[in-house]
């Protein structure tokens, strides 16, 4: 469904494929604009909108990494295509740094506070922030490490910044307690009962200013976190699964689910955040009962695909990135809370970097009908493919299906 622009809006990315949640392009009376790194991916992208994807080879980056947001709006090439367009700007995660270059540029940065943002997030600051709502975390309590004993029970300890499954540590023994103990004896840390459990996410949109709206609650999708050979890292997110979420013995979950982003959505807004943003959370079998586990608060990744796969369903409905771009300029959002969307029927997974050499049969792969994105990146847990499907790839938690294992087999 077409979004009326009215002035030109520029998505300003290191990967061009979180800015896909909707086509580059004109839109009503103005154009959609994307920055992003020259690469093989981008000039796909390119090749399909023109002049509406604009490219920035980054000198020796492919040794190096392509370059970051930040790095590509300090370039001035970037810097020309802004003001030339002169459009508002969107960016996948706003930071301090972002947003003071915007200010120096004098150009209007539609996301909402870095620092609100980066209170939300972390793991010390947002109990505070949740106030009366932290009850919807696993039992925790906060100590710095060196307070911390093994009492032969197994529990997580995470630092203040922990995203992506780093920062995060399972402490099973004493032995594996004491080298933190060592390296950061008076670092505040939060201390988290351990539960074996699934993890579900889902993403949402808070409305602005007098058009707000309720909540939008996107679809449930399931959480495939650190499976090999797609990680090395046993907390590391590699993808999403909607099929798995939305089966008959997950409903419990995703009504527990919904209530907490609903809690999670009125603090935000209350707070004056505006746009996407998106929780995890994880079912404790043993006593039935589901846990707030993480807050994004950020476009989260899963976005742009999830409104892929509703635009593939279903091409005359509203998105939930649609509604992203709306709530950041300030109209009203499209997606009714109530809508009765059904549920989506796709998957994708994430070949991320490990200390391991790898090879991707990428050909095998496209011939069974997926979609292989190929990144440029070279550090440790950073995503070097994106592989998806329209189908489900997890029979239950922690287990391939038959696509599933099949997409395995192709990564040696």
């Amino acid at each position: 469904m077409a979004i009326n622009l009215k002035k030109p809006l520029i998505y300003v990315t290191r990967d061009i494929e979180r800015a896909l949640g909707m086509k580059p392009g004109i839109h009503g009376a103005a154009g959609y604009f994307i920055i992003s790194n020259d690469t093989a991916y981008g000039r796909e992208a390119r090749d399909r909108y023109g002049d509406f994807v604009r490219l920035i080879a980054s000198g020796d980056a492919p040794h190096k990494g392509d370059l970051d947001t930040y790095d590509l709006l300090c370039l001035p090439d970037a810097q020309k295509i802004i003001d030339d367009i002169g459009g508002d700007i969107i960016v996948f995660q706003n930071t301090l740094r972002i947003e003071r270059l915007a200010a120096e540029k004098g150009w209007r940065l539609l996301n909402p506070s870095a620092l609100l943002a980066k209170t939300v997030e972390e793991k010390i600051s947002q109990i505070g922030w949740l106030g009366d709502d932290a009850r919807l975390l696993p039992p925790f309590c906060l100590a710095t490490v060196s307070e911390i004993e093994y009492a032969g029970k197994r529990f997580v300890l995470q630092f203040n910044h922990a995203h992506t499954g780093q920062g995060t540590h399972v402490i099973d023994s004493a032995e594996a307690l004491a080298p933190l103990r060592t390296k950061f004896p008076h670092r505040e840390c939060r201390i988290t009962d351990f539960i074996d459990g699934p993890v579900f996410t889902v993403n949402a949109v808070i409305g602005s200013g007098r058009h707000a709206a309720s909540v939008v609650i996107g679809e449930p999708s399931y959480q495939i976190t650190g499976l090999a050979p797609f990680t090395d890292m046993p907390f590391a997110t590699i993808g999403n699964d909607w099929a798995l979420a939305a089966a008959s013995r997950y409903e419990g979950v995703r009504v527990e689910m919904t209530s907490i982003a609903q809690a999670v959505g009125a603090r935000l807004k209350k707070s004056g955040w505006k746009g996407l943003f998106g929780i995890d959370v994880v079912y404790d079998p043993a006593v039935k009962k589901t846990y707030l586990l993480e807050i994004n608060a950020r476009q989260p990744a899963s976005a742009v695909f999830e409104s892929q796969a509703a635009t593939n369903a279903d091409s005359s409905s509203p998105t939930i990135f649609e509604d992203h771009v709306m709530a950041l300029l300030g109209e009203p959002l499209r997606i009714s809370p109530d809508s009765g969307r059904r549920p989506l029927a796709a998957a994708q997974i994430v070949k991320r970097a490990t200390d391991r050499p790898h090879s991707v049969d990428v050909a095998r792969l496209r011939a069974r009908g997926l979609i292989v994105l190929k990144y440029e990146n070279t550090a440790h847990n950073k995503e070097l493919f994106r592989i998806q499907a329209a189908e489900g790839i997890m029979k239950d938690h922690n287990e391939l299906d038959v696509l599933g294992k099949f997409i395995s087999s192709c990564i040696r």
